[in-house]
């Protein structure tokens, strides 16, 4: 990875602080966690050529967690509130930051050039459209300290682009959408950048919007299913990736505990989290609570394997650390959370995948949002930028698509993987939480799923 371990500037003064504030709580607690945070984000939107508007969130503090009598608590100080941190637990005051020759670091320039807002516009598309666009970019300064000897910082820097082509047609919106992620010493500085990727990223989402307001076809339907690449690893995120977060894992559900059964995973399944990948959204050097990223085995040939685990979540149920504790910032709790889910190719050639036999194939190039019930195993998914494929191979363009059915039934039904291979951003939410997840994948096809077009 590009960012690394840091250790000098404001980084070590960080670390000075958390450490700073492990010793001030220490004596009232069992154990001691200290998340020091100094982060700037910055928001460009634009439309059609124009900027719409500019964001910028500067986040600095410190997320003290404490264990006690086997009772956790957390609290948030920011930077005014440092003061009042060595008395939190009813501790005898002492000497704040100052008192120990240790200041809150200054805040470096943000240094980042947004793309062009003329940039992004495909100059010679015939048909009338609209284009939105979002460019969300944090520079983040991080450091943890507990009384377990957890000792760590790190400097992380990305740019995440989205952009919508809308397309009205007889008084219809139609959308396609795209994305785009850069990470680095370099992201977001404009050095290097390729200018013509804008309007490339562009115009593959316009030729979604253009797909999507011809599609006719309408009503339910039970065929195979293809996801292309990152769609099917999104897929399993959604369906067996939570489940094996520590904290819901514990619940033993219905659907969990069936899902830990012998053979309820196909063997021709691996599945993986990697917070080392160079280019995911969600990789770092150390998680949220200082430990080092790893590589963490899901399912490997169908059997399953750890629960991704915070802290909290590994001390509670006494699962092995695999460092996925993450969090949204200093103010909220780290929960265990994926980094970037992973499927490695298969060896099945990818337009084989797509042959239709009497009901057609459905071609999924992005999954929406939707939700699974971890209690019963039942979901409902999005699709988007999907197509058709007729029993006589005619590729026929699908909109709202709606997936649909039972997880464990879902799973037994995937019957090829793909060699090719593709990499996508996304955020995800928990717990009123959103942080990015990567997603990488060749492309997956499954023998029979349910599901509607509008």
């Amino acid at each position: 990875m590009s960012e690394g371990t840091a250790d000098g500037g404001g980084a070590e003064r960080l670390l000075e602080l958390a450490q700073w504030a492990v010793e001030c709580l220490q004596g009232s607690a069992d154990y001691v966690q200290v998340y020091a945070e100094s982060t700037v984000e910055v928001r460009v939107e634009c439309l059609d050529g124009d900027v719409l508007a500019t964001c910028v969130e500067p986040r600095e503090g410190l997320g003290c967690m404490v264990r006690k009598d086997d009772r956790w608590r957390h609290r948030a100080f920011s930077v005014t509130e440092l003061g009042s941190l060595p008395s939190w637990l009813g501790t005898a005051p002492q000497d704040g930051p100052d008192g120990i020759g240790v200041r809150w670091p200054e805040r470096e320039d943000v240094d980042f050039t947004p793309v062009a807002a003329r940039d992004w516009l495909v100059q010679d598309a015939r048909t009338p459209h609209s284009l939105r666009t979002t460019e969300d970019f944090t520079a983040r300064t991080v450091a943890v300290a507990d009384t377990e000897g957890v000792r760590a910082a790190s400097v992380s820097r990305l740019v995440r682009r989205r952009l919508e082509a809308t397309v009205t047609t007889d008084g219809g919106h139609y959308r396609g959408l795209n994305r785009w992620l850069e990470r680095g010493p370099t992201a977001g500085r404009g050095a290097g950048s390729d200018a013509t990727l804008p309007r490339e990223v562009a115009r593959e989402a316009l030729g979604h919007a253009r797909d999507s307001a011809l599609a006719a076809l309408r009503g339910n339907r039970r065929t195979p299913v293809v996801f292309g690449p990152t769609a099917a690893v999104g897929f399993l995120h959604e369906l067996v990736g939570h489940a094996l977060e520590g904290d819901n894992f514990a619940m033993r559900s219905d659907y969990i505990a069936a899902l830990r059964k012998p053979g309820a995973v196909p063997a021709v399944l691996s599945l993986y989290d990697d917070a080392t990948l160079a280019d995911g959204y969600g990789s770092y050097a150390i998680d949220d609570e200082g430990n080092t990223g790893r590589t963490t085995v899901l399912v490997a040939n169908g059997e399953i394997g750890s629960p991704l685990t915070s802290v909290r979540a590994a001390q509670r149920h006494g699962y092995t650390p695999t460092a996925n504790g993450r969090r949204r910032d200093y103010r909220e709790l780290p929960l265990p959370r994926a980094s970037n889910t992973v499927v490695r190719p298969g060896s099945e050639d990818p337009a084989a995948l797509l042959e239709a036999g009497s009901e057609g194939v459905l071609h999924v190039g992005c999954l929406g949002a939707g939700m699974i019930n971890l209690a019963t195993g039942e979901f409902s998914f999005a699709a988007l930028n999907c197509s058709y494929i007729t029993p006589d191979g005619h590729r026929v363009p699908v909109r709202d698509v709606s997936i649909f059915g039972d997880a464990l039934d879902v799973l037994g039904r995937i019957e090829a993987i793909g060699s090719d291979f593709g990499g996508d951003s996304i955020t995800c939410g928990k717990q009123g939480q959103m942080i990015g997840i990567g997603l990488f994948s060749p492309s997956m096809r499954y023998s029979a799923l349910d599901w509607s077009a509008a």
